[in-house]
């Protein structure tokens, strides 16, 4: 069954993630599904630790480390489940879909794979505004994980208006497409944007995504921007009070090459709301 899955750290904004992922469960009628990935020592990964568990289940890793170097790893398991548990109690005030605790042994985005059939929508958290400290679990995960990933860089608050980043691609006809459909973010105005320089290309584009949204009753606006695309797009987000950026992250064949490049780390790190990928 489809998912809203939430990952946390207990470091990058898990509460604000969390908050995001109640919000998106509830619009969505969908079930929450909340995670915590346990990254353990080089001698302690030598235990059969990997695999996604419930909480409660399997409490007997814990006994199996019992070497001074698995301290650390017992603390760290703990705290997470420490996480897990107050996050949920503070989820059952809001959220009217089933909540489900799952812990993680291993490598991050071995396990997030792992529930890829299941992921209707990935929320994680990101602290860096540094390009070059964005944590390499969040380029691997934008670039292997097939689903939209929802990038929290800030504390929650609830969307008034997102601004879409739309170009024609599939990528970006999936935001626009998903809104009609099933909408992740409800009751919100959507400000629609092309870059280019051409101004007729531009508005050909944009009618575009007039026509997907004809038939809805969802508010847009469409604005051509011309320019460096970064910066158009971050200064019309501020000046324009937009906040969530959404937009399509490159094709299959382009992304290895340029998801990563400097475009997309910049907005990644300079960006202080958050980001919606679409793939």
């Amino acid at each position: 069954m489809s998912c809203i899955l939430c990952c946390v750290d207990g470091k990058n904004y898990s509460q604000s993630v969390c908050d995001y992922a109640v919000m998106i469960s509830n619009n969505m009628k969908l079930p929450l599904k909340i995670l915590n990935i346990v990254e353990h020592s080089s001698k302690s990964n030598k235990l059969d630790l990997s695999g996604n568990i419930k909480l409660g289940e399997k409490d007997d890793i814990l006994e199996k480390l019992t070497n001074d170097e698995a301290i650390r790893s017992k603390s760290i398991i703990k705290e997470g489940k420490d996480l897990l548990l107050a996050l949920k109690e503070k989820a059952l005030i809001t959220c009217e879909q089933e909540i489900t605790l799952m812990q993680a042994h291993g490598d991050v985005l071995d396990n997030i794979l792992e529930l890829q059939d299941e992921i209707s929508i990935l929320i994680i958290g990101i602290k860096s505004h540094d390009k070059n400290k964005i944590g390499e679990n969040v380029k691997d995960i934008i670039r292997e994980l097939n689903k939209p990933i929802l990038l929290v860089n800030s504390e929650f608050i609830t969307p008034k208006k997102i601004l879409i980043a739309y170009n024609g691609s599939e990528e970006s006809k999936k935001i626009l497409t998903t809104a009609v459909r099933n909408p992740i973010f409800k009751d919100v105005t959507r400000d629609i944007v092309n870059i280019n320089d051409d101004k007729l290309f531009s508005e050909k584009i944009l009618d575009e995504a007039k026509k997907i949204y004809a038939k809805s009753e969802i508010d847009i606006k469409t604005s051509v921007l011309s320019g460096d695309a970064k910066t158009e797009i971050l200064t019309y987000m501020y000046e324009n009070d937009c906040d969530i950026l959404a937009m399509g992250a490159f094709g299959q064949s382009r992304i290895k090459e340029f998801i990563f490049g400097s475009f997309t780390s910049e907005i990644i790190a300079q960006s202080k709301k958050p980001i919606l990928f679409y793939r």
